[in-house]
């Protein structure tokens, strides 16, 4: 027994030994009190008889886990370490951040979605914003309006300037209730053009509708090409607000003045600018034939568009009642233009003398290049002369609103025959400068020319009692039928869109109306940010390409030498 203990024993402090030897300090410095348990486990054994493979089993066994030992310790004390800390802190605070980030953006979007007025307006023309006086009529509406965009939502998003439109008509129906904004894909919804059989419905046309009455706003309506002098580049001005606006007005109105405009004389005005002009402005307009009908009812504005031939006493007649009738309890007007080449028409002549009014043959030419415009077509530019708009009578609006320039291209002079007599007054409208003069078909190139300022557009005033009220009467006479043409009234460079559309609402009584809309246009190419070339120089070389990717890896730098040192 002893033989066989004394053999036991030194083998266990062989094992012991090893152990300890191959044991981490922190294990070494524990051995002592692992030594008791470990010795009397084999002497245990030894007595009870247990046989020698179970002990070199056991043995094996303890020394498996103590192997283990090392690398579970190695990991903890890692976890542990301030490296780790540092780590884990850097890398939750950089999810949490990214986090938060996506979280804000999510809601901004949905907010955006739900509050359209949230959405910062970045354009520098207020593009995205309505206008003081879209939100006065947006304020007025009082009957349920619906806005159908004729196209798919994300069409429109996505297009650079039609998504002007669904950024405002979100932000019209944000501050009515009483307004609505559907999106009408004609491709997938086709009878819905079949309630509208009398329009051209076009995608990306705007529908506004209500109980009383729709208008239909076209590409034309919502944005304007203007081309340079030469048509070699063109720019896009946008009218969306204020058509809007115009529309809105429109079918929430309980009337709407009529323009009639006769078509029974070969008129030669191209009058769909005119028109749409006055529809932009709550005007219904219509056509119809001097000769053969009766005026439409309820008319205010009869427009005689350079006739080229003569009317009948029965026409002037229709017109004369026109003007006198007492049943209309409106203002009334009638317009009529010339032309320098127009022939002499002695009937509707005679009629404006009575009026105070005639127009002398001839055309009107400016000598100062300052005041006149070019147009490559023509070869002879000095007959686009810039005219002054006179502040008698107040047309509801002070003239310098309407802008520096007003033309009155191929101009006939419009003589005033008296100021007053009777009921009625003369008042001119717009005069060319002083040095201007008047060449006629008798005039020879070795004529001195007299250089005068000229009556461009005169009108003359009468009233007419309609029960117990007092309406005016006006006839208005221009010289120049191009200063009514579409491409000049559209054009954003000159007054001749806001002048007339306001002399139109003055000449109907409707200038005062609660909610008028001046259709203003914007540029739509405007660029945001503009920068010199110097400017665009420092920030596209020195900024974008040295000192930020310097700062980016100064900052890469520093980190990685703070890391190391963790």
């Amino acid at each position: 027994m002893e033989k066989l203990n004394g053999n036991d024993n030194d083998k266990k402090d062989i094992i012991n030994t090893g152990a300890a030897e191959n044991a981490p300090d922190s294990e070494k410095t524990a051995e002592p009190e692992n030594t008791a348990p470990a010795e009397s486990a084999p002497e245990e054994s030894a007595v009870s008889g247990e046989s020698a493979p179970q002990k070199d089993a056991g043995t094996e066994k303890e020394g498996k886990g103590k192997n283990k030992g090392p690398k579970n310790h190695k990991f903890k004390k890692y976890i542990h370490s301030v490296k780790f800390r540092k780590t884990s802190i850097s890398t939750a605070f950089t999810v949490g951040f990214i986090a938060i980030v996506v979280l804000i953006n999510i809601i901004v979007g949905i907010l955006g979605d739900k509050f359209p007025s949230m959405n910062v307006d970045m354009t520098k023309n207020g593009l995205n914003s309505l206008s003081e006086q879209s939100e006065k009529v947006v304020d007025s509406v009082k009957i349920p309006v619906t806005i159908y965009v004729l196209a798919q939502k994300q069409q429109i998003e996505s297009d650079s300037s039609y998504h002007q439109i669904s950024s405002l008509a979100a932000k019209i129906a944000e501050r009515n209730s009483k307004i609505s904004v559907q999106y009408i894909d004609l491709d997938k919804n086709p009878t819905f053009a079949a309630n509208y059989k009398s329009e051209s419905l076009a995608n990306g046309d705007v529908l506004v509708t209500s109980k009383k009455r729709y208008r239909l706003l076209t590409s034309s309506d919502l944005f304007t090409q203007q081309y340079s002098s030469d048509y070699s580049s063109s720019e896009t001005y946008s009218n969306v607000d204020s058509a809007l606006a115009s529309a809105l007005n429109t079918v929430t109105s309980d009337s709407l003045p009529l323009a009639a405009f006769d078509t029974a004389h070969s008129e030669s005005l191209d009058s769909s600018g005119y028109k749409s002009l006055l529809e932009n402005n709550s005007f219904k307009t219509d056509d119809f034939s001097l000769l053969t009908d009766e005026i439409p009812s309820g008319t205010q504005l009869v427009v005689l568009g350079c006739p080229t031939t003569d009317l009948t006493d029965a026409e002037v007649s229709k017109l004369a009642n026109f003007l006198s009738d007492k049943s209309l309890a409106a203002d009334r007007s009638l317009v009529v233009t010339y032309s320098p080449n127009q022939k002499d028409m002695p009937k509707l002549s005679s009629f404006l003398k009575e009026w105070g009014l005639s127009v002398q043959s001839g055309v009107v030419v400016e000598s100062d290049s300052q005041k006149y415009w070019y147009n490559p077509s023509q070869s002879y530019s000095q007959v686009n002369i810039i005219s002054d708009i006179q502040s008698t009578p107040d047309l509801g609006s002070g003239s310098s609103s309407y802008g520096d320039y007003f033309t009155t291209p191929l101009s006939s002079a419009v003589n005033i025959l008296f100021e007053n007599s009777g009921s009625k007054s003369t008042y001119p409208l717009i005069k060319s400068s002083d040095s201007c003069y008047l060449v006629t078909s008798e005039t020879s190139s070795s004529d001195e020319m007299k250089k005068s300022s000229y009556n461009i557009a005169a009108l003359s005033q009468d009233t007419v009692t309609s029960g117990s009220k007092e309406y005016k009467s006006n006839v208005i006479v221009s010289g120049s039928t191009d200063m009514l043409s579409s491409s000049i009234i559209k054009a954003t460079s000159f007054a001749n869109g806001k002048y007339v559309a306001a002399l139109s609402k003055y000449a109907t009584g409707t200038q005062n109306s609660a909610n008028t809309v001046d259709i203003e246009s914007k540029d739509a190419n405007v660029q945001d940010i503009t920068l010199s070339a110097g400017m665009t120089t420092v920030w596209g070389v020195w900024v974008f390409m040295f000192l930020i990717p310097f700062a980016v890896i100064t900052a890469g730098i520093v980190v990685f030498v703070r890391r190391k040192k963790l």
